[in-house]
Order: structure tokens, then C-alpha cells, then sequence
């Protein structure tokens, strides 16, 4: 007799395994919980890598995107886990409630109407097969948040991280022959990752084949370690081997299609929906938009990475300006002003002057067009936005009522655009200076006086 590997189930794990919607219901809406604040904490973490530890982030803004794109998936799942564990507790209920279930006698149809209800499975089948359902979406759920990951995993170590190091560490500039060793090295990475990727949709179609079994075998190995497949192999297997496989590898391939072009989306979309949008004009408004972020009274969550002003109207003399420190601006700065040879010519003033004598040299500030001279910079962070960079304050008191806009840029051989262009109304109607408040005869404030639009602290 042929013996099998199949082990003995224990007791605790069968009464387990028949109460397994309890844990299901409870982890999916633990994780649904959790997932919905996730993707604003990987944008919250995208910009500040970009503003403080390096600035050509397009790796890590394909990172993100998988992120916030495998997060959808698993989302997208336990929302529909949920919705038919509902159906489940529903059925579960109906066939306690009615045990005799349908009564065909009670309906008197005819015809084919009949023969629809005689078709219609009894409740207990009903609640097996969601159960199956059940439980099934909510392991696929993690199986496709992991796939996503682990695709992303592969071309990070293998690609990104020996590029970043070559070109960062050991200062090699990829150009002539180096780059045509690096470009043919990505193609062999692709290739097998594209061979992953068939043997992935095609349910392991080609390691039927003994030749190809033997060729791929260490392919698979070093792409199994590299896309954390060990986590959601079982998962994939039993799936496989338990549901109709052409419906399935349909599946896949519209998991794959979507999550590709859903991630370039997420990368290229500024607010969310643009992927969707089908607004021509939008999609050519740079350099004239009133973006909300630019202004501090009007977005709490969404604020400009590049410069802030108090409002868009403006009632005082004074503008006040916030320049968003960036990394790769920095270096430019460094880069356009040597920090060694002014000190050279200024040897008793401090490092922190210095460098906000660079940044003075570096940003070009024009309001309709024309360069506005700045005095002085200061060092800022901004509590509510926790942003750091540079703060200066512009007199307007020459400007007309009206529109307004303000122009932050840098030197030319860096930079082709401005970073930002701000419009803003000045409007002196409104008085400028905040009167004091009165007193009553206690010395205490007798009302509070409000200060007028456009001043904050």
C-alpha cells in the first residue's frame, strides 16, 4: 500500500479550522483599519525622503507606487472578504431559521421559472461554498499585496541597489562602455524577470518539462528568495490546484495588467484621481496654477514642496516667502557657491552665515517678472507643515491692487523652470496693522481682536 505525506490533523487545529471566520472577520477589519491610513503615510514619507536625504527619488517613487498599489489590492480584497462573510452569517442564519429550506409548494411557478428554483442549491451548500469563497479571498488578498511587493524586491537588489552603489559610492559615471556593460546586464535581469513573471501566470506551466525543469530550476530559486515567494507559495499552490485554473490565470493577468499600469498612475498622478481624469486643459496648467498648498490658510494636510506664502490675498506691505530646503537644491548650491572659498574672503563670519549668503546667491525671487532683491534669509522650520527651509520677507508696499505673482526659481544652468509661481491679490482695503485690544478695569482683555486676513504668526 502507498503511503502518503499527508499528516493527521489534529483536534485543536479542526475546530480551528471550522471556526476560521472568527479570526477572518476580526483581522480583516483590524487590517482594513490599518490599511486606509497607510497610503498617506507613504506619501508623508516620500516627500520628506525627497526633501532631506535624496532628492532623485524616482526608485523610491516606483517603491511607494507598489506599495500603495499592492495596499490597494489587499484593500480591494478584504473589502469583498468581508461583504461575503456577510452573505455567509446571512445564509447561516436563513438555514437555521428556515431548516426546511425553499418550499417549493408554497411558490406554485411554472415553466422554466420552476426549473430555476428547482436549480436553486439548498442552504447548506449556499454556506459551504461561501465559506470556500471566504476564506479563499482572504489569503489570495495577502498573497497578491506580497506578489506585488516581491516583484519590486527583485529589481531593488538586483538592479537599484548595485546601480546606487556603483554610482554613488565608487563615483563610476556610467558613460561609454560602462554603460553599455550596465544596459546589458538590466536586459539579462528583465529577461529572467519576465521568465518569472510567465512561469507566475502560467501557473507553472513550463516546469512540466524535464529539460526545462533542470534549466530553470536555479532560476527559480534565486527569484523565489528575491520576491519573498515562500510567504505566499502555499497559498498559490493550493489555489492552483483547487479552482478551475484557466479562471485563474485570467485572474492573474488582470492583477498583473492593473497593478503595472495602475503603479505608473499612482507615480505620475499629483492629486489623486488623475490617472482617471480626462481634463485636457489640466493636464497643461504648469506654471498657472493657484495651487492650494502654496497657501497656508487654505490646506492642512497638502502643502507645497517647493514655496509658501500666508494667503492669496494679501492686505499688508509685506510678503512674507517660505523656500522648502531641498537636498538636490542644496548640492547645486554647493555646487554654484563654494562654501571654502567664501570663507576665504569672509574667515571671521560662521558656517551658518555663509551658507545663507549661498542661499541668497542661489535663489532668483521675481514678482511679475521682475527680480525682486532680497536682504536676508533666515532658517525656518514650520511646525505645522515639518518642513524645513528658508524664510524672507519681500516689501510690496510699491505694488498696485490686484493680481500678483511671484516667482521662485534658481540659476539658469540648473534649472530650465521656476520652482514655483505663485499668484496672489494685494488688496489694501483692509487695514494692515492688528490694533491692540482693550482692557476693562481689571487690566484684562475686554474682547479679542482678530487679526486681519493674510497675517499669521
Amino acid at each position: 500500500m502507498k503511503e502518503t505525506n499527508q499528516p493527521i490533523t489534529p483536534k485543536w487545529l479542526s475546530e480551528l479550522q471550522q471556526r476560521s471566520w472568527e479570526p477572518e472577520i476580526l483581522l480583516s477589519g483590524i487590517v482594513l483599519y490599518g490599511m486606509f491610513k497607510v497610503p498617506d503615510l507613504l506619501d508623508e514619507f516620500l516627500v520628506f525622503f525627497k526633501l532631506n536625504i535624496f532628492g532623485n527619488s524616482q526608485d523610491v517613487d516606483n517603491l511607494v507606487a507598489l506599495f500603495k498599489m499592492g495596499i490597494y489590492w489587499l484593500i480591494t480584497g478584504l473589502i469583498l472578504h468581508l461583504i461575503c462573510r456577510g452573505v455567509w452569517i446571512g445564509m447561516v442564519g436563513l438555514s437555521y431559521t428556515f431548516p426546511k429550506g425553499i418550499r417549493q409548494d408554497k411558490l406554485s411557478y411554472k415553466g422554466k421559472f420552476q426549473d430555476k428554483v428547482n436549480r436553486t442549491p439548498a442552504y447548506e451548500l449556499i454556506v459551504m461554498r461561501l465559506e470556500k469563497i471566504s476564506s479563499s479571498l482572504f489569503s489570495i488578498s495577502f498573497m497578491l499585496f506580497m506578489s506585488v511587493i516581491g516583484g519590486y524586491l527583485f529589481f531593488l537588489a538586483l538592479v537599484v541597489l548595485p546601480f546606487t552603489i556603483l554610482y554613488v559610492y565608487f563615483d563610476l559615471g556610467f558613460s561609454g562602455t560602462q554603460f553599455d556593460m550596465f544596459q546589458v546586464y538590466v536586459l539579462i535581469i528583465v529577461g529572467i524577470a519576465l521568465i518569472g513573471l510567465m512561469d507566475f501566470l502560467s501557473l507553472g506551466y513550463f516546469r512540466r518539462f524535464r529539460w526545462f525543469a533542470k534549466v530553470y530550476w536555479p532560476v527559480h530559486k534565486v527569484i523565489s528568495v528575491l520576491t519573498l515567494s515562500r510567504f505566499y507559495r502555499p497559498i498559490y499552490y493550493g489555489v492552483v490546484t483547487n479552482f478551475n485554473k484557466w479562471a485563474f490565470f485570467v485572474f492573474l493577468l488582470f492583477f498583473t495588467v492593473v497593478s503595472i499600469f495602475g503603479a505608473g498612475s499612482i507615480t505620475d498622478s499629483t492629486y489623486s484621481g488623475d490617472g482617471f481624469s480626462r481634463l485636457e486643459f489640466w493636464n497643461n496648467s504648469r506654471g498657472y496654477t493657484a495651487y492650494s498648498g502654496y497657501y497656508d490658510d487654505q490646506n492642512q494636510e497638502l502643502f507645497s514642496t517647493r514655496a509658501q506664502i500666508p494667503s492669496d490675498v494679501i492686505n499688508g506691505d509685506v510678503l512674507r516667502l517660505f523656500v522648502v530646503a531641498n537636498i538636490t537644491t542644496e548640492e547645486n548650491m554647493l555646487e554654484n557657491m563654494s562654501l571654502d572659498s567664501l570663507k576665504e574672503v569672509y574667515p571671521d563670519t560662521s558656517y551658518s552665515a555663509l551658507d545663507l549668503m549661498i542661499v541668497n546667491d542661489f535663489y532668483v525671487i521675481k514678482i511679475d517678472g521682475k527680480q525682486v532683491p532680497i536682504d536676508k534669509w533666515f532658517y525656518h522650520y514650520k511646525t505645522h507643515t515639518n518642513q524645513r527651509g528658508y524664510l524672507t520677507y519681500i516689501d510690496i508696499g510699491n505694488l498696485s491692487e490686484g493680481l500678483h505673482t511671484v516667482q521662485v526659481s534658481g540659476p539658469s544652468k540648473y534649472y530650465n523652470f521656476s520652482f514655483a509661481d505663485i499668484p496672489f491679490y494685494r488688496d489694501v482695503t483692509l487695514p494692515s496693522v492688528i490694533q491692540p485690544s482693550k482692557e476693562d478695569d481689571d487690566g484684562k482683555s475686554a474682547d479679542f481682536q482678530p487679526k486681519p486676513f493674510g497675517i499669521r504668526d
